[in-house]
């Protein structure tokens, strides 16, 4: 007996609607009606006939999109803004988009293409993951001496972001001429460079008030298009108005906090007049990397793994274990005690404990 009989029988012998009913469910839930050719869904199709445009800014108006040298406020489809979920924003700054044209100054975003590369952070909720930028080729991670404070932790969250992101970083430190005055500063400084050069990541030395550094500066950026990131206060806008004559606002250190004010308020794609373009992102407060795994610190921390595999377990997580063999090398002076601090912060986190920002809310609390 086939099954069409099967089916037959059972629709005169049932009442017609309940049967109907019954089928459909069986259909939905087959899965073997699901071929290769019917995956499209999960593939990025791009229709081309859409104009292809690029995210150059977002603010409180909209989204800017650039498109064959003028630019368009747009929305965000209706059918994107449903796969947000775990993502704050679903388009960045340097994003290529399709858009609809909807007058001769706005549009709807109706796809985003793949990007090749992107810097992401968690959001302030710590439940989301925030872009930051996207295609761009390198990160210059901006930190300064004095004031603020150089913090090699924060450095490390975004040497891992760029990891994470394919993005080539770049250690830049600003305010060198302060360390004249601050002997306790300088001698931070000096382990810190003695710590992170033999690590291979390139470090620009630099100071907007004087302009050294300027012309390396420069040179780095040109024909490439490079995010500036760090936090409060460092000298992001300063050194890009020195360097490129730009006008991009300042502001100065909260004198209680010695936390910058934030003069940047959104992202912005800028084009560079000796070629090239550069995201000015917004200071941070703090930088907390989105969905962090130990394997990606214990990856990071290539001067540490290197004692590593002579600790006595070899699940050691260096923290307090007995016959470890980077606490070994921390105790006889082979490995960095501000390279230990930064991994054993970063590691905490990625075991479940509470980034920086929460860890000051509790304090204040």
């Amino acid at each position: 007996m086939t099954h069409e009989y099967d089916e037959e029988e059972q629709f005169h012998a049932k009442d017609r609607k309940q049967f109907r009913k019954e089928r459909k469910h069986r259909q939905e839930t087959d899965r073997s009606k699901f071929k290769k050719t019917d995956q499209t869904h999960v593939k990025n199709v791009i229709d081309e006939k859409l104009p292809r445009g690029r995210v150059v800014a977002i603010t409180g108006e909209g989204t800017w999109v650039e498109y064959e040298g003028k630019r368009f406020v747009c929305t965000l489809k209706g059918l994107l803004k449903k796969e947000r979920m775990h993502a704050k924003n679903l388009v960045t700054v340097g994003d290529w988009i399709r858009f609809e044209k909807t007058s001769s100054s706005e549009g709807i975003i109706s796809q985003i293409e793949d990007r090749f590369s992107f810097l992401t952070r968690t959001d302030i909720s710590g439940k989301k993951e925030q872009l930051i930028a996207a295609n761009v080729d390198q990160l210059f991670i901006v930190v300064s001496v004095v004031e603020p404070p150089l913090k090699p932790a924060l450095v490390d969250r975004y040497l891992i972001a760029a990891t994470k992101g394919n993005i080539h970083p770049i250690i830049a430190i600003n305010k060198v001429d302060l360390l004249s005055n601050h002997a306790e500063e300088e001698e931070r400084y000096q382990e810190f460079l003695a710590a992170y050069e033999p690590l291979g990541f390139p470090i620009l030395t630099l100071s907007a008030a004087h302009g050294t550094g300027i012309e390396a500066l420069r040179s780095l950026m040109k024909d490439k298009t490079s995010v500036v990131s760090g936090q409060s206060g460092v000298g992001k806008s300063s050194l890009l108005n020195v360097a490129f004559q730009l006008e991009l606002r300042t502001g100065e250190l909260a004198a209680k906090t010695f936390k910058g004010v934030h003069t940047t308020t959104t992202a912005e794609l800028l084009p560079l007049p000796q070629g090239g373009y550069c995201v000015d992102t917004p200071g941070i407060r703090s930088f907390a990397l989105w969905d962090l795994s130990k394997d990606e610190v214990f990856a990071h921390y290539k001067d540490i793994a290197k004692y590593a595999s002579d600790c006595h377990y070899p699940d050691c997580r260096h923290v307090a274990e007995p016959h470890c063999a980077v606490l070994q090398a921390l105790k006889e002076g082979y490995l960095p005690l501000l390279r230990y601090e930064s991994y054993t912060t970063l590691l905490d986190e990625a075991l479940g404990g509470d980034d920086n920002r929460t860890k000051r809310k509790q304090n204040d609390a």
